[in-house]
């Protein structure tokens, strides 16, 4: 739904950003635009490259690579039983796949959706010979459109084609990419102007405004995204959840919640739930965990769940934005993987160093800090 069949941005995906009036700091309004502009179309990039060779593509990789089923079965030329021995492999990963044997001929094929960034690879005979390769996509265009428009702002189009921002009607920025199963495609960016507390009085300091802004969307996408809110209304109905928190049973509720951490289609990392009188019935999932989200439960309770960990937060924003990360929970605790921070910074290298809070699980402040890469 997301890809427009005719030039210029009639944007279809808006996300709300950083309107308002420029700065009136020392770099002047168009330069802090350019300079705004630039870094959220690097971040843009950032995440095209991550669903085009990140975590998700090696780890269907790696399956793939350790699946003697489907070897064989591609190895025979056999489509059912190669059908067959793809269906662990996929994990709600895999947008669109097709094998083909050492002929060339399809053996299997996955998913209709619209995909970007594909990747080829081989599946190798048990003797090491080349039996067929495959060519897959991790991420449809709307999901990748989707995430760089939430975490910069934009209003963001993928267009046929290879396009110059200048080409692509009111752009701010673009990204060239590929289509599945190929074919050049332009990911078009329009950012609003930039909110005057993200204008520096250097470039410096406006990109290190515009970072904090990029990880401070990306918090909220995961405390109030639609993801979550999908998450949130199938852990909210689940019926042995329900049932367990009017019965006041902790061991019935873990037994739903690891239930619910085993299903595919969810991600969340911790759950927790009381009764209609507040009184906690049990609370599952990781120690370290950020941007809770919380709904009320039939016949009364209420439940609180993450779907993201401190871990996973910093992870993110490192690869989104390139920043070091580091989490400090109150009393001064350093959450562990945060990044290490030099004492001071130095303006001589370039650093700079930027702070906001947010919120632990399930409540309390949990304090972000953001650094240059080194």
């Amino acid at each position: 739904m997301l890809r427009l069949l005719a030039a210029g941005l009639t944007m279809i995906v808006a996300v709300a950003g950083c309107g308002g009036a420029r700065s009136d700091a020392s770099v002047p309004a168009p330069s802090c635009a350019r300079i705004a502009d630039a870094t959220l179309t690097g971040v843009a990039a950032r995440i095209y490259a991550q669903a085009a060779g990140g975590r998700n593509v090696v780890a269907v990789r790696r399956r793939f690579a350790r699946s003697l089923l489907l070897s064989r079965a591609v190895v025979a030329g056999d489509a059912r039983a190669t059908r067959r021995a793809l269906a662990p492999l996929l994990k709600n990963q895999v947008r669109r796949l097709t094998i083909r044997d050492a002929r060339g001929r399809v053996l299997a094929q996955h998913g209709t959706t619209r995909a970007l960034g594909p990747v080829t690879g081989t599946i190798l005979a048990p003797d090491g010979r080349v039996a067929g390769t495959y060519r897959l996509a991790v991420a449809s265009d709307a999901a990748i459109a989707g995430e760089i428009g939430a975490v910069t702002g934009a209003r963001v189009a993928v267009l046929p084609g290879v396009h110059r921002a200048a080409e692509a009607g009111a752009a701010s920025g673009v990204v060239r990419g590929v289509a599945f199963p190929r074919g050049a495609v332009t990911v078009a960016m329009q950012y609003d102007p930039p909110r005057a507390t993200e204008c520096g009085a250097t470039a410096r300091q406006t990109r290190a405004l515009t970072t904090v802004a990029v990880a401070q969307r990306l918090y909220a996408s995961e405390a109030g995204g639609a993801a979550t809110a999908r998450v949130a209304r199938v852990v909210a109905h689940d019926r042995a959840l329900v049932a367990a928190v009017r019965a006041g049973d902790a061991a019935a509720l873990r037994a739903a919640i690891v239930g619910l951490f085993r299903d595919r289609t969810l991600h969340v990392v911790r759950i927790r739930a009381t009764t209609a009188g507040g009184v906690v019935v049990n609370d599952v999932g990781g120690p370290y965990v950020l941007a809770p989200a919380t709904r009320a439960l039939p016949g009364g309770g209420r439940v609180w769940l993450s779907v993201q960990d401190d871990t996973g937060y910093m992870k993110l924003v490192h690869r989104f934005t390139g920043a070091r990360v580091t989490l400090t929970a109150p009393g001064g605790i350093t959450v562990p993987g945060s990044a290490a921070l030099d004492p001071l910074p130095d303006a001589g290298r370039g650093d700079w160093r930027q702070s906001y809070t947010v919120t632990a699980f399930p409540s309390g402040p949990l304090r972000v800090t953001l650094a240059p890469a080194r």
